[in-house]
């Protein structure tokens, strides 16, 4: 185990492996320069446009690609080079995939009216901030380059550092800091409390090599941010003892598998899980379908279902096409929930190992500080896991685990009146976010960190 040999260690290993790997990864990505969301239902009722079809353009940012070609907040995107746009999701995908000078052609509908408007792709721009420097670094994961932005404060010597390990989904991290979103204003704010700040893109993401990302398994993203990691404390402005992991979602999931590896100051988790996956997506599936409305009988006979197909692919390592043929009557939870072998967009392999990890047995390895956070509107996350992190860690390492319950957050940290609220508020624009969120972070690391 690498924390046999310490931190120190650690970089030699990092050195070794990255530093002389190979070229600095280009800076490739094109840039649309738009915010987008779901269209509300009123405006799709109206346009009469399909369950799915189009994204909203919420936003437009001056002085980009799309500002100069000519689209405006309000826009619907149809399609995209002639193949619809289905979803935010796909649109999230697909675009960070874009490379600068390409051309690309929206079907747009505005105003009742139909166009097509072409698009010449600009790079993206670098970000700066006014007491810290961003750097543009890569490191090599499973031979391809995966590329990182460090913050770095202006202010001489070592400084401690938040890696973030973003939830699940293609989405970019390559935006500036500052923004509206909650990534960007958690970041912001400990790059401008002198922390250095970390974030990794995923493999075939923007700059990053590798993927595509759908098709990664558990074990090669974790490699990523292993890598990403070790790389950082190879850096001579990093305070090796003071390095802090932070994983919302998902990444709450790699959090404990990397601090039994790599010595860390803190970990801190959001809205994640340490029930088998299985467990969680069954009670899952039954909160959301409750708050969807549906009837009591149909959510049972759909949980039913749901948790013999789970235990055909999970446990007994059949293929969804098995699964549909030895089972045609549960062929259409098979559909549902496993579209092109798939769940939530990513191959059945990475939930299959997801599943067969011992989270609760991984947490109890953490030799370091650990925030729990639950957002008490989180319809996503159950509550019952975090505060279960925290016992598992305190019997562990007694006096080395804090559980917080942040009030009015949903999973994605905006502000939300109630579960209910937030359920059916997912995904519609102009969110606020709770900044109680970045409070207690900050106010918990300072804690750690001064801490004899």
């Amino acid at each position: 185990m690498l924390r046999a040999v310490g931190y120190a260690a650690c970089v030699v290993l990092a050195v070794a492996g990255i530093v002389a790997a190979d070229e600095e990864l280009p800076r490739k990505g094109g840039r649309l320069g738009v915010r987008i969301a779901a269209i509300p239902d009123d405006v799709r009722a109206r346009e009469k446009l399909r369950a799915g079809e189009g994204v909203l353009v919420e936003h437009v940012l001056p002085e980009t690609s799309a500002a100069h070609a000519g689209l405006r907040a309000g826009d619907l995107l149809l399609t995209l080079d002639g193949r619809a746009i289905d979803s935010v999701p796909t649109f999230l995908e697909t675009v960070p995939r874009m490379k600068a000078g390409q051309r690309v052609v929206f079907g747009v509908l505005r105003d009742a009216r139909r166009l097509t408007m072409p698009v010449t792709l600009g790079p993206r721009p670098p970000d700066r901030g006014a007491s810290f420097d961003v750097l543009y670094r890569h490191v090599v994961s499973k031979g391809a380059r995966i590329r990182t932005i460090v913050t770095r404060p202006h202010a001489p010597g070592r400084h401690p550092a938040l890696v973030l390990i973003q939830g699940l989904g293609p989405s970019t991290i390559d935006e500036p800091l500052g923004g509206r979103s909650a990534y960007r204003r958690i970041l912001s704010a400990f790059a401008e409390a002198g922390y250095v700040t970390v974030r990794v893109e995923k493999p075939g993401i923007g700059d990053s090599e590798g993927g595509p990302y759908a098709d990664m398994d558990l074990a090669g993203e974790l490699d990523v941010y292993r890598q990403a990691l070790l790389a950082l404390g190879a850096m001579e402005f990093v305070d090796r003892d003071h390095v802090f992991v932070f994983g919302h979602s998902i990444g709450g999931v790699f959090a404990p598998l990397l601090a039994a590896e790599i010595p860390l100051r803190g970990v801190l988790v959001y809205g994640t899980v340490v029930k088998s996956w299985a467990e969680h997506v069954l009670e899952n599936t039954r909160r959301q379908a409750a708050l969807g409305g549906s009837k009591p009988a149909s959510i049972d006979s759909t949980v039913t279902a749901l948790g013999i197909v789970m235990q055909d692919l999970f446990i007994d390592g059949k293929t969804t096409n098995e699964v549909a043929r030895t089972r045609p009557h549960l062929r259409g939870v098979v559909d549902r929930f496993f579209p092109d072998g798939r769940m939530y967009g990513r191959v059945l392999r990475f939930w299959i190992q997801l599943h067969r990890t011992d989270l609760a047995a991984a947490w109890t390895k953490v030799d370091t500080d650990v925030l729990v956070m639950w957002g008490r509107h989180d319809f996503i996350a159950t509550e019952d896991d975090h505060p279960r992190i925290a016992a598992i860690v305190e019997k562990a390492r007694p006096g080395r685990s804090t559980y917080v319950a942040v009030d009015g957050a949903d999973h994605g940290f905006p502000r939300t009146a109630s579960v209910e609220d937030s359920f059916r508020r997912w995904g519609t624009p102009g969110a606020d976010i709770s900044t109680t969120m970045v409070t207690t972070m900050k106010a918990w690391t300072e804690k750690v960190r001064h801490a004899r």
